[in-house]
């Protein structure tokens, strides 16, 4: 990144008009014509960076827009105001003068400090940074404080000491290119990128990941011609892009990632098809409907025989002529076009090959779906500079841990999750990667809590950071690649100028909260009293907290396996399915969420389980929904203005997603109640089913009359419809699409309950048993001091503590090496004698050393109540064991 002088910095790469008059003053050693009292002299001694640049712009821009008086001076010789601010790095010559002032500050990147000084016997403030990026946030914190400061009179009181650093070293965020028009208007349009990267600088991502080729129907497979020709291979080629369009696209290209730089965040390309040959690369567009489309998106001339050698020669030249990339996600697997087998272990190696001879330093992220050991092994032995990165939850987002038990479907492979590759010796590092844009698309989100549990569990093998989907990831994907983009709200209800801005606090919990999850919530509390309101902000808040919950416990508990894909799977817009489809589902955590099916059976066997219950969860949605929209009622007492849109919007949302987990918590006994049907034949059993089916149906319809005319008629966010494991995927159109289907299996399960005539007086099957009208609850209280670590080849002994008014039953210990493609062991924990306490041993020999260790605790009363420990609502639902290893 470029350096230079701070008098040069404003008129140089000022990204704001609004700082025009502070170019003018600093370019004129001007300063502010007041009172020394109320000048505040910001002191920059030496040369300073972009990210710093960047920094000291949004604080100058800050004091400008409070009318505050402000001066930049060189030397503390020259300050002239009593409320001074001096600015340092922690490194090279800005460092040393204070050197002793930096005890408390964190040796390692993006850290910095805020801390009192004494300059000329005045008080003042320090902001140091140990770089660039540290520096930059030391400044958005500072303008943060005298933007939301109480004493207006002295601006720099708001100003705390401070010494920060961050939690998780990448914070990721990334966006696809799925359609071309919709990419382009984004794309051309240097404002956008302005305002976007300023969002993700100022909520702390220091990554920004572009992905090229991700079911486009062959738009950027590969996305080479999208930039240029190669002189070698003359025959591949995109038909009718000009030479002038390319330069285009590479001069954008080269000037968004100058702008992510600005500001202090790398930035990465993702490469995700190299050729295209149809099938699931199509995105779900029917070959008659690609047949009907425009082709001037499609590579020509690319094929078997010139695949490897047209790669390595273009993506050589990517490489020449985009020399600030930070570094490249490549697609290993099938989906990215290549043929399993001979195919893919050729190109990898010729890859890999190239990639050490032209960008040996290059950060190279390898996804790890269905990723042999043998390709890992190439890349080590070429000395890549390689991670793997993973799918967190499925492509969805799930609760705020890597998933106790995922599905058997995909256990044994590496289609998602961390699989078998988390072993010792570590030969690589996992990046994590959260498919948040499967599952929040167009709704507002934002739970502080979540992050904090998510950034913690990111640790997980030393891992290295996260990447999540930006909002609205997937617009327009399996459109037309010549169709006009949809506006997401109708126009009355716009109340932004780019759409991401209406997920500020998306960004913002993300970013900030995996950077300092201590951070103040007085951060948000001021963000949204400037946006809603002072009296409507708490509400506002406590409601979207709780609504954001909804979301992942969905995913979570209630997700057909068939909506794992991006692609197919949307929470927010879905049905899921018809009656039995639902009924047929167990979740995505088998380990954690006992499914639909087998309440059914333990309610005819008078069986136990320590798995929470579908009608735990479906009281669990119920409370949900009751609290948000009691928030609802009272920030509706309040009378709030009614021209604030965003507040309006808001509440929009809210409702949304209040009436989605009331439809879960009415079609959860209804699935039960299937089951007791398909089980028994009973056929009060199918009226239960029916009944509770019904009343899902009546919460669907208050989505549809919440949402009424705030969102587009058509939420072109993915394929329109396809069939898929059984499945009518639709990931268009609105709500209103989805309640004819819900009628119309509705009415099909009434024909088949009047083809049963008339039901017997006396039932053949139980009733389902919802969880408020349970007469026993657990009600245990566990004890633990967690084993983290232990030493390798020690035998692991483990203690627990249970009471219960029901005394105890049974406890199990439940426990495996950290690697999904096994089940859990479980042993009887033998009780103390005279005490709640159950003890455990595991033989040093029974424990596989190649991977870390986990458990848990299964614990049942005596009135066949259970549960597991630790519990998911609180905390991660398992303990981790580090081995101790030289």
């Amino acid at each position: 990144m470029k350096k230079y002088w701070p008098f040069q910095s404003f008129s140089k790469i000022s990204d704001n008009l609004v700082l025009a008059c502070v170019i003018v003053a600093i370019l004129s050693s001007w300063r502010c014509q007041s009172n020394d009292d109320e000048l505040i002299s910001i002191i920059v001694e030496e040369v300073v960076t972009d990210p710093v640049q960047h920094g000291l712009n949004h604080l100058s821009a800050t004091l400008q827009s409070l009318h505050l008086p402000f001066e930049i001076v060189h030397s503390e010789t020259e300050v002239s105001g009593h409320n001074i601010l001096k600015l340092q790095l922690a490194t090279g010559t800005w460092g040393q003068s204070e050197s002793d002032l930096n005890d408390q500050m964190p040796n390692e990147p993006e850290a910095y400090s805020i801390s009192r000084i004494k300059v000329q016997d005045k008080s003042g403030w320090l902001a140091t940074g140990f770089d660039e990026r540290g520096l930059m946030y030391a400044l958005f914190d500072i303008a943060d404080c005298i933007e939301y400061r109480e004493d207006e009179s002295a601006p720099l009181t708001g100003l705390k000491t401070v010494h920060d650093h961050p939690y998780v070293g990448t914070r990721a965020i990334s966006m696809y290119t799925m359609n071309r028009r919709y990419w382009e208007t984004r794309f051309y349009d240097e404002a956008y990128w302005k305002k976007y990267m300023d969002m993700l600088a100022r909520s702390r991502f220091n990554s920004v990941v572009l992905i090229f080729g991700y079911e486009n129907g062959g738009f950027l497979a590969p996305c080479y011609p999208y930039f240029f020709n190669v002189d070698e291979y003359p025959g591949v080629g995109m038909p009718n892009m000009a030479p002038e369009e390319q330069a285009r696209n590479l001069a954008a290209l080269n000037r968004m990632i100058e702008i992510a730089h600005n500001r202090g965040i790398e930035f990465k390309v993702g490469i995700w098809d190299h050729i295209y040959r149809g099938g699931v690369q199509a995105g779900g567009i029917s070959p008659e409907d690609l047949a009907n489309q425009n082709t001037d998106h499609l590579v020509e001339g690319l094929n078997a025989e010139n695949l490897s050698g047209y790669t390595k020669v273009a993506f050589a030249k990517f490489v020449q002529l985009v020399p600030e990339l930070d570094g490249f996600q490549l697609r290993m697997h099938n989906e990215s076009g290549l043929e399993r087998g001979q195919e893919m272990a050729n190109f990898w190696s010729e890859m890999f090959g190239m990639i050490k001879e032209v960008a040996p330093d290059m950060q190279i992220d390898l996804r790890a779906k269905e990723l042999p050991e043998s390709i890992i092994e190439v890349a080590i032995q070429n000395e890549l500079n390689f991670t793997i990165t993973t799918k967190y939850w499925m492509e969805q987002m799930g609760l705020p841990f890597h998933p106790t038990h995922i599905n058997r479907e995909n256990q044994h492979d590496r289609r998602h999750g961390y699989a078998d590759m988390l072993k010792y010796p570590r030969t690589y590092d996992i990046h994590w990667r959260l498919w948040s844009g499967g599952t929040q698309r167009i709704l507002l989100w934002g739970d502080p809590n979540y992050v904090r549990r998510f950034a913690k569990s990111t640790h997980l093998y030393n891992g290295k950071g996260f990447e999540i989907n930006e909002p609205l990831a997937t617009k327009m994907e399996a459109q037309p690649h010549t169709a006009n983009p949809f506006s997401l709200l109708n126009p009355n209800y716009i109340y932004y100028q780019y759409e991401f801005e209406r997920f500020w606090y998306f960004y913002q919990v993300f970013g900030r909260l995996s950077y300092n999850p201590k951070l103040s919530s007085e951060l948000w509390e001021n963000a949204f009293a400037k946006r809603v309101g002072k009296d409507a902000a708490p509400l506002v808040q406590k409601a979207l907290h709780k609504a954001s919950q909804i979301l992942p416990r969905i995913i979570a508990a209630c997700s057909p396996y068939g909506k794992f894909p991006t692609t197919r799977g949307w929470a927010e817009k879905q049905r899921y399915g018809d009656l039995h489809q639902y009924a047929d589902a167990e979740g995505s955590d088998i380990q954690q969420f006992a499914s639909f099916d087998t309440e059914a059976k333990l309610l005819i066997d008078k069986g136990v389980t320590a798995k929470r219950l579908p009608s735990i969860t479906s009281h669990w949605f119920l409370f949900a929904y009751n609290e948000v929209k009691g928030y609802i009622e009272k920030i509706h007492a309040l009378n709030p203005t009614p021209q604030n849109k965003e507040l309006t919007s808001t509440i929009t949302d809210l409702n949304i997603l209040a009436y989605l987990a009331l439809y879960h918590s009415q079609r959860i006994p209804a699935a039960v109640s299937y089951r007791l049907y398909q089980r028994t034949k009973d056929p009060h059993a199918l009226d239960d089913a029916i009944r509770y089916e019904q009343m899902a149906i009546g919460a669907w319809r208050k989505i549809i009359s919440s949402a009424g005319d705030h969102y587009a008629s058509d939420l072109m966010m993915g394929v329109r419809q396809i069939n898929r494991r059984g499945l009518k995927h639709g990931l268009s159109g609105h709500w209103k699409n989805e309640l004819n289907y819900l009628r119309e299996d509705v009415e099909k399960l009434i024909v088949e309950r009047a083809a049963l005539g008339k039901a017997p007086k006396q039932r053949q099957s139980p009733s389902y048993v919802s969880y408020s009208d349970k007469s026993s609850r657990p009600e245990f209280e566990i004890m633990h001091q967690p084993i983290d670590s232990a030493t390798i080849n020690q035998h692991l002994k483990i203690s627990v503590t249970v009471q219960s008014p029901n005394d105890i039953e049974w406890v199990h210990l439940r426990h495996r090496p950290v690697n999904q493609h096994l089940d859990y062991a479980t042993l009887s924990m033998q009780r103390q004698a005279g005490s709640n306490m159950f003890n455990a041993t595991i033989l040093a020999s029974d424990i596989d050393h190649t991977y870390d260790f986990m458990y848990f605790f299964e614990v049942m009363d005596k009135n066949g109540n259970g549960q597991i420990y630790p519990d998911l609502d609180i905390e991660t639902p398992y303990i981790v064991v580090k081995f101790q290893r030289n």
